[in-house]
């Protein structure tokens, strides 16, 4: 929607670790030059961002759970790096795309659980082609109903809503103009 915004989706080779902790090594590599690394694929200027979208699905070890608080505390200690953390996943801020409440239902610490509300709260399922138009509601309902201990967001809570609140004032514009195209057609 704004040519301010560019997201690259990385391609995840077999060989490369997909854990948290890979993801984010993965990430130094393509960003931030030093003397090991002094040809990064990518170059940050002053206004840039970096954001670390996790899921914090429960692993049998738990492994996961100190990999998100290194990431969390190396981000801190970045300029620019930022973490949005759903829990147990993504499809919790898909859900306020069109829900404002936060729901309750059996196996919401799952995300498969999560994968049905969704289906059903949305007709039809969540559609990318359409529903990112509501990202000023997912904003809002996911803010609202943010939780967190220690850090972590709640079950039922997403902090995605920090990202979208930086693309917001990018987007809003069009957003709001496709809107009103598709209400007098």
């Amino acid at each position: 929607m704004d040519s301010r915004i560019n997201l690259r989706i990385y391609e995840l080779h077999p060989h490369e670790d997909n854990s948290p902790s890979g993801l984010l090594d993965i990430a130094k590599k393509c960003i931030i030059e030093n003397d090991s690394n002094p040809n990064p694929e990518y170059s940050m200027f002053e206004d840039d961002e970096v954001w670390i979208v996790l899921d914090t699905d429960k692993d049998k070890l738990e492994s996961r759970k100190p990999q998100i608080k290194q990431i969390r505390d190396f981000c801190k200690n970045q300029n620019n790096w930022f973490v949005a953390q759903s829990n147990p996943c993504f499809e919790v801020w898909l859900y306020y795309h069109h829900s404002s409440e936060k729901p309750v239902f059996e196996n919401s610490d799952k995300c498969g659980g999560w994968k049905k509300i969704v289906n059903e709260s949305i007709k039809g399922g969540f559609d990318p082609r359409k529903h990112p138009l509501y990202i000023e509601e997912a904003t809002r309902n996911a803010e609202n109903n943010f939780d967190s201990l220690n850090d972590i967001p709640t079950v039922g809570s997403t902090e995605i809503f920090r990202l979208s609140k930086n693309m917001l004032p990018l987007v809003v514009s069009k957003v709001k103009a496709i809107k009103n195209e598709l209400n007098t057609q």
